[in-house]
C-alpha cells in the first residue's frame, strides 16, 4: 500500500504527527504542503494533516482539498487535526468548516491527537497571545502554564489507533 501523508503546520505539531505516522505505516511518503504539492493520483491511500491555528485549518490543506477533491473522493482518506481542544463538538466544527462536506463524509478515519504550543518557536507577539489563550484553556482544565515552557498534549497512542484504522481498509473484501 502506497500512502501519502500531506500536512501543513505553523509551529510543528502536525509535522510531528506526520513523522509518527510515517514510522507506523512503514515509510509512507510525507509531503509538507507549505513546501510542495504532490498529485495524490499514484497513491493508494491519502492522509491529510493540519494544525488548527486561530480556529482555522491551514490554508495549504484547504487549497489542496479543493484542487484534488475528485481524486481524494476515490481513495481511502484520513484526516488528523492537531489542536488543544478536547471538546468533540468544537473539533467536529473545525473539520466541517475546514473541509468540503463531501470530503468530511468520505473519511476512512479521523483523529484529533491533541495539540502543542511551542513558545520556543514563537515571536514575541505570538508568545503573548498564545500565553493568554493557553492560560484560559488550562484554567478550564484546572491547570496553568508559565508561558515560557512548551505545552504539548499530542498523543502518540491516538495516532497509533488512527494508523491502525487507516490500514483496516486493505482487509475489506472488494
Amino acid at each position: 500500500m502506497e500512502t501519502m501523508i500531506a500536512y501543513s503546520s505553523t509551529h510543528g505539531s502536525a509535522a510531528e504527527c506526520a513523522g509518527w505516522l510515517q514510522q507506523m505505516l512503514n515509510g509512507a511518503e510525507i509531503v509538507d504542503l507549505k513546501k510542495r504539492t504532490v498529485d495524490p493520483s499514484p497513491f493508494d491511500c491519502v492522509i491529510l494533516g493540519s494544525s488548527v491555528y486561530g480556529g482555522q485549518i491551514q490554508q495549504e490543506v484547504r487549497s489542496y482539498c479543493k484542487r484534488y477533491l475528485g481524486i481524494l473522493l476515490q481513495k481511502p482518506l484520513g484526516i488528523y487535526l492537531t489542536c488543544l481542544s478536547r471538546e468533540e463538538a468544537e473539533i467536529r466544527r473545525y473539520l466541517e468548516s475546514g473541509f468540503p462536506a463531501e470530503l468530511a463524509g468520505h473519511l476512512t478515519s479521523f483523529c484529533a491527537p491533541g495539540g502543542a504550543i511551542y513558545f520556543t518557536k514563537m515571536n514575541f507577539l505570538e508568545r503573548n497571545i498564545s500565553k493568554l489563550l493557553l492560560n484560559r484553556f488550562l484554567k478550564s482544565q484546572g491547570e496553568q502554564t508559565d508561558g515560557k515552557t512548551d505545552y504539548v498534549s499530542l498523543s502518540k497512542e491516538k495516532m497509533k489507533e488512527f494508523a491502525e484504522r487507516m490500514t483496516e481498509w486493505e482487509k475489506v473484501p472488494r
